[in-house]
């Protein structure tokens, strides 16, 4: 896991040059949601994960404050009745016990198995073997969906994610979800304020929080140790009110290390909409290919392809989607057939993204189209069996391809990985 993590956070490059404030807050911006308790450890990542998709929601105005389910979440993560959509973890505990990356989040999400509200399916941490049962029996996308993840940025630790990199991040997105290492006793009150800094643990990080603001000039005598410069920034946790923490946020200095920063973009919810992946665990390890494509087979009786997704292994990555058309015959390679539809671009930032295709087109019931994608840096991204992570990735013949030209491809079961290549229809 730490491998993939390594591999997919690399050099982040400074955005926008606009001005950037010296104190900022999204409380005072109605731009972030109410502080929630996750109850147990383990949790932390799913409410991390859905308290960002909620501030983009807000940043972005587009309606009224959500609740997102993180029962959803931290349960069909590792208990979805289809083996092939469940990650494997160390801990053996409960199922909400059990520890996760936001990257699990975002690839849930990107199917369209979520995210639904908090009302749904609420949370809970004393669930009896029965309602675990009835769960499972449902799958995620039985509950309604709230709103559509479209983008996943993913950033690196702060050896490369400067704080400007991450305060425009917080300005153009909401919160951002970073990791940290937790441990009760570097809990410091000083005065109004709960602070904590704590950096024996070097790059080992523990528990996942919300970056929801900063303040340049908050004294750097409100911690304990103190660290060398003013200026922190402002966390909001997912343990309710717990130990003092006022309204369930604290400060961190600047200097505090702090692993990560992974920011979403959502949209209103397309209940036409439908998903063609085979990726269901998402990105689990980058080969060494430029080329990757899926070859899909149209199930509603007539679908319009409106846009299609993959993830980026570096920031300022070049790509080209084309879009082949096969006809009711099965193509012997992906790029055989009608191209239909081609778009490239540079992508900004590592992660997941979504792009809209120049026109759309009709496809009809049992059709075949494929989704390739080239991708500069020599990685094309895929979904196989990572030890602790993607053990039950399930790799079917004839759906996923590889290639180094694009003219001499090779079946993915042959190598054991998915291509994390979708497509999105509207029914019609």
């Amino acid at each position: 896991m730490r491998k993939l993590i390594a591999f997919l956070f690399l050099l982040m490059t400074a955005g926008e040059s606009y001005a950037l404030p010296p104190k900022y807050d999204l409380r005072e911006l109605g731009r972030i949601t109410s502080v929630k308790h996750q109850g147990i450890p383990g949790p932390c990542w799913a409410f991390a994960a859905l308290g960002a998709m909620e501030s983009n929601w807000l940043t972005q105005g587009l309606g009224k404050v959500p609740d997102l389910s993180e029962m959803q979440v931290a349960f069909y993560c590792y208990r979805d009745a289809r083996k092939n959509r469940n990650f494997s973890s160390r801990i053996k505990s409960g199922t909400l016990s059990l520890e996760g990356q936001v990257f699990m989040a975002a690839a849930m999400m990107s199917r369209l198995s979520g995210p639904t509200d908090e009302r749904s399916l609420p949370y809970s941490t004393t669930l009896n073997d029965s309602e675990k049962r009835a769960l499972t029996r449902k799958a995620p996308e039985s509950f309604k969906r709230s709103m559509r993840l479209r983008e996943a940025y993913f950033m690196n630790g702060n050896s490369t994610l400067s704080d400007s990199d991450k305060k425009r991040l917080i300005m153009n997105h909401g919160a951002i979800v970073v990791s940290i290492y937790s441990d009760l006793d570097s809990y410091h009150t000083k005065g109004n304020h709960y602070t904590y800094f704590n950096n024996s643990h070097g790059n080992i990080t523990n528990h996942d929080v919300l970056l929801a603001g900063w303040d340049d000039d908050f004294a750097r005598e409100n911690f304990s140790p103190k660290p060398e410069r003013n200026g922190a920034w402002l966390v909001k946790n997912s343990w309710g009110t717990m130990r003092g923490i006022e309204g369930g946020y604290f400060w961190v200095p600047y200097e505090q290390y702090v692993s990560g920063g992974t920011a979403f973009v959502v949209e209103r919810n397309n209940s036409r909409l439908r998903h063609y992946g085979y990726d269901d665990l998402g990105f689990c390890k980058g080969v060494k290919y430029s080329w990757c494509a899926n070859v899909f087979r149209v199930s509603g009786k007539m679908e319009s392809l409106r846009e299609a997704a993959f993830y980026t292994l570096a920031n300022n990555a070049g790509y080209e989607v084309r879009v082949y058309h096969h006809g009711k015959k099965f193509p012997s390679r992906p790029v055989d057939g009608e191209m239909i539809a081609g778009v490239k671009g540079t992508q900004d930032y590592a992660g997941y993204h979504t792009v809209r295709l120049p026109e759309s087109f009709t496809l009809r019931e049992g059709e075949y189209f494929s989704v390739v994608l080239r991708l500069e840096g020599g990685y094309v991204p895929a979904e196989g069996k990572c030890e602790r992570y993607s053990e039950n990735a399930e790799v079917n013949r004839g759906e996923s391809w590889f290639s180094a030209d694009g003219v001499k491809w090779s079946d993915g079961f042959g190598i054991g990985c998915n291509a994390c290549v979708k497509a999105f229809t509207v029914l019609r």
